[in-house]
């Protein structure tokens, strides 16, 4: 067995799997409250600051096949049941919750946290700190 296939999202595919399974549990207030924090978090010059970083990071570590493999779960995950079926790119992105541009950065941010600065962590995974605490997705 490969690496790949037994560690899909690299060295923090346990923490991965932990996230994926607590966001599935949010509830509607908690999702609010997720997306509303990002919303104001994604505004600041640190965000930006992590977020190119973080790109960088997963370019050059060559973890991409990674970041791929974890967009379908959060697709899953993110999608509006019911929406109908997109017929087009911009009809796929409406049918996407508000919480999907949130966990896309928390689920990299953890996928990469072992390259990247703490402070840059803590800035893509401030959304989820309180809701779903790193402390608890270690094994």
């Amino acid at each position: 067995m490969n690496s790949e296939s037994t560690q899909p999202y690299g060295p923090a595919t346990p923490a991965v799997r932990r996230f994926l399974v607590r966001l599935a549990a949010l509830g509607p207030s908690e999702r609010e409250q997720v997306v509303t924090r990002h919303a104001a978090e994604s505004l600041t010059r640190p965000w930006h600051h992590a977020e190119n970083a973080l790109g960088t990071l997963i370019e050059r570590s060559g973890r991409s096949n990674a970041q791929e493999a974890v967009s379908g779960p959060l697709l899953q995950l993110v999608r509006r049941h019911d929406a109908p079926p997109p017929s087009s790119e911009a009809e796929a992105l409406q049918a996407l919750d508000p919480l999907a541009e949130p966990a896309l950065a928390a689920l990299l941010a953890l996928m990469m946290q072992d390259l990247m600065t703490p402070h840059d962590f803590t800035t893509l995974y401030a959304p989820f700190a309180e809701l779903i605490p790193v402390s608890t997705l270690q094994a």
